[in-house]
């Protein structure tokens, strides 16, 4: 390297060059869009909110969660632990402290810049809308080195770093909310936000100068007693009862907290937006479409570190030697993931109900959504509408879990070529769902792809039984897993499959939609082959 400083950057382009490429070439295809329409001379605006929404803010929220995710280390620890998250590979490098909170800051800031301006520039935005030139974008730095900062720094008590970030960050995005309600002017908002880069580069800097010394503050003695009652109460005991609920608490206490604190983190800044949207019905819907989305996008970035198995070891997607030798078959120790992935899921949206119920109250858009219920229920029926709803929270939910497990056989490989790839795969497709959406919506092209729906479908299932066979196979002949394992697994997921093509016949009753078509979509909707091929990929890892 040329310098440390290069040495960096390096960091940041080599481990997440894919998922840069894929932003990078993005922004691409919106300067090229944008230059061909101004060069026909007949110029394109989304009047529609939810076309907005879909080619515009949605890739653009996207993006920005990418990058506070790359730029903030948040893809190398536990949020909810009370050491500092900056990766301590990154203090052996011949740097200052100021430098190592610096560099990384400076690079994030100058990427979100860029990333707003080309958007300010070249996005398709609504007619007459006023968009503000510099603010949004320095705003938007200024909650990426706010995010660093308050990451980087080691807290006294376990979880006291989300109710930190949540609450200061939700201040500084509230603040960008009212000046958008008022109209602000563009130089009031610069005069506010200017100084919060050079003041969380301060805050970064003594976080930093603090995990390097290995200084984390501890508070848990002065709750030593109130937890002695808490055990008391709940006649809790010392040990636990077998080695695998012990393996569960432990993959909880490294991974588990991590969704819910980045769904915490970011539900202020998408919630807030409820206030502006008013009596708009598409803007309310399209806010909490996104809501929804959220839980399912950010649990394929903490996917990418659940079969980690030491995050400051240099080979960090192997198995170290604590996990190997633990007396665990590999089926169990993916069980003990998967039950982690159960709790991590409940507790997100958890927090996504509560938030939405009272988001809706306080912001006076309740009337709005119950309004559009009402009309709905009287149109498809109260107990459709009803089931209707349910099954979507419910794969809502579902997705969200299965986001987090069903790329373990990729993690546990331990190749991370293979586990940054998937990270990228998925970023990709949420980049560039909304605008295909769109260009399928206005091509008129919703004909063409109905009618070979039946075709992909039939091959994505002869694929997916395909390799599930193959997989059930190779763990019979290892022995991964036991033979009453696999039968009850199989049954699981028939009962599962079965009950789920019942609800959508009985849901969507109507000759236009052919039965077969619902029981391949039963069967796609729940996970068996990647899920399955997991012991596998571990069983190797462990071995090789």
């Amino acid at each position: 390297m040329r310098s440390p400083a290069a040495a960096v950057a390096w960091e940041f382009r080599q481990r997440h060059r894919w998922g840069l490429i894929v932003l990078a070439g993005y922004l691409v295809v919106m300067v090229t869009i944008k230059l061909a329409v101004l060069a026909r001379g007949r110029p394109i605006y989304l009047d529609s909110p939810e076309s907005f929404g879909f080619v515009v803010m949605g890739p653009v929220t996207a993006t920005f969660t990418y990058l506070l995710a790359v730029f903030s280390f948040g893809l190398d620890g536990d949020l909810g632990a009370r050491r500092s998250m900056y990766p301590t590979r990154m203090f052996t490098r011949p740097l200052t402290t100021g430098a190592l909170a610096g560099l990384p800051m400076l690079y994030g800031i100058a990427t979100i810049f860029v990333l707003w301006l080309v958007t300010r520039l070249f996005a398709l935005w609504p007619t007459g809308s006023h968009i503000p030139s510099l603010w949004p974008g320095l705003m938007l730095a200024s909650l990426l080195a706010w995010t660093q900062a308050l990451t980087w720094m080691p807290y006294p008590l376990p979880g006291l770093r989300i109710i930190v970030a949540v609450l200061w960050l939700g201040t500084i995005d509230t603040i960008a909310i009212l000046a958008l309600h008022f109209n602000a002017r563009e130089s009031l908002m610069l005069g506010i936000l200017a100084p919060q880069i050079p003041l969380a580069y301060l805050v970064a800097r003594f976080a930093v100068a603090r995990a390097r010394r290995g200084d984390v503050p501890d508070w848990r003695g002065g709750f030593v007693r109130l937890a002695q009652v808490a055990d008391a109460l709940s006649r809790r005991r010392e040990h636990f009862r077998s080695a695998a609920r012990a393996q569960a608490w432990f993959e909880w206490r490294r991974h588990g907290r991590s969704l819910p604190g980045w769904v915490a983190i970011l539900l202020p800044f998408e919630l807030v937006l409820l206030w502006v949207a008013g009596d708009s019905n598409s803007l309310v819907f399209t806010i909490l479409l996104a809501v929804l989305l959220t839980p399912p996008f950010m649990a394929t970035f903490a996917a990418a570190a659940v079969s980690k198995s030491s995050p400051d070891a240099s080979d960090s997607y192997g198995v170290n030697p604590f996990i190997a030798t633990r007396p665990l078959t590999n089926a169990e120790l993916v069980a003990a993931k998967l039950k982690m992935a159960v709790w991590s899921t409940i507790a997100a949206w958890v927090l996504v109900l509560i938030a939405v119920a009272l988001a809706l109250e306080l912001s006076g858009t309740a009337a709005v959504v119950l309004e559009r219920w009402h009309r709905f229920s009287a149109v498809v029926g109260g107990p459709r509408a009803v089931v209707l709803l349910l099954l979507i929270l419910w794969g809502c939910i579902a997705s969200t879990w299965t986001q987090l497990v069903q790329s373990m056989y990729i993690g546990l490989t331990g190749r991370a070529a293979l586990i940054n790839g998937s990270v990228v795969l998925v970023l990709g497709f949420f980049v560039l769902f909304g605008p295909f959406a769109e260009w399928i919506v206005e091509t008129r092209r919703l004909g063409e792809i109905w009618s070979a729906l039946p075709l992909i479908f039939a091959l994505l299932v002869a694929l997916k039984m395909i390799a599930a066979g193959w997989i059930g196979v190779r763990l019979y002949h290892r022995r991964l897993v036991s033979d009453r394992t696999l039968v009850t697994g199989a049954a699981c997921w028939s009962l599962a499959v079965f009950a789920l093509y019942g609800v959508l016949i009985w849901l969507l009753d109507t000759p236009h939609i052919p039965h077969y078509l619902l029981m391949l979509v039963a069967i796609l909707s729940i996970p068996l082959a990647r899920l399955s091929a997991a012991p596998l990929a571990l069983a190797w890892n462990r071995h090789r």
